[in-house]
């Protein structure tokens, strides 16, 4: 099911059936570069785990968790999360036009620097604190915007945003299973 916020208990009152697997994917499964956390019930088989890795093999990547309450947590991360990144590539892009670059040449610079920081840290070993470190020189132009950041506790206020986006994963969650009978077929 992608269904988000419907539990498995749900959905297998409704089919009858225990074999149930719950995704979380998101939008860049559109283009092949999506990332979908997956949750199997007890009774799906190794087989039928195979089955739907090969179906989610084409829309990205793939991660199982093992307790379907994490499906809320992954809704906060990656399933809302292309909107946090599109939110950052709206500042950048109007940080750009103020600065006197064109809406085009701010948007492909915030997009191609998207693209290739999440590339480099794919393909590094180091933790996002090390790689940041590595690009913030002391005194530096970097440092002014980290420090900028920092003073105004945009990482307390970023956390915060994704806690609120799993309590409401959490909400939703409730408030489908309260509605099994209205939901459920008839």
């Amino acid at each position: 099911s992608v269904a988000a916020g419907i539990r498995s208990d749900s959905i297998a009152t409704w089919l009858g059936t225990q074999r149930i697997v719950r995704s979380m994917p998101n939008t860049p499964a559109l283009v092949g570069k999506g990332m979908t956390a997956l949750f199997a019930r007890a009774a799906v088989s190794d087989q039928d785990k195979r089955t739907v890795e090969r179906v989610i093999a084409t829309t990205g990547e793939m991660l199982w968790v093992d307790s379907e309450a994490h499906l809320d947590a992954v809704t906060a991360l990656s399933g809302s999360g292309p909107a946090y990144v599109f939110f950052f590539l709206e500042a950048m892009t109007q940080a750009g036009i103020e600065m006197g670059l064109t809406r085009e040449q701010s948007y492909r610079l915030a997009v191609g620097t998207f693209a290739g920081a999440s590339e480099l840290a794919r393909a590094s070993q180091d933790p996002p604190e090390v790689l940041r470190q590595r690009v913030t020189s002391k005194g530096g132009t970097t440092y002014a915007a980290i420090t900028s950041m920092e003073q105004d506790d945009i990482k307390a206020l970023f956390v915060k945003a994704l806690h609120a986006a799993r309590d409401r994963a959490q909400a939703l969650g409730e408030e489908f299973a309260g509605d099994d009978a209205k939901m459920g077929p008839t």
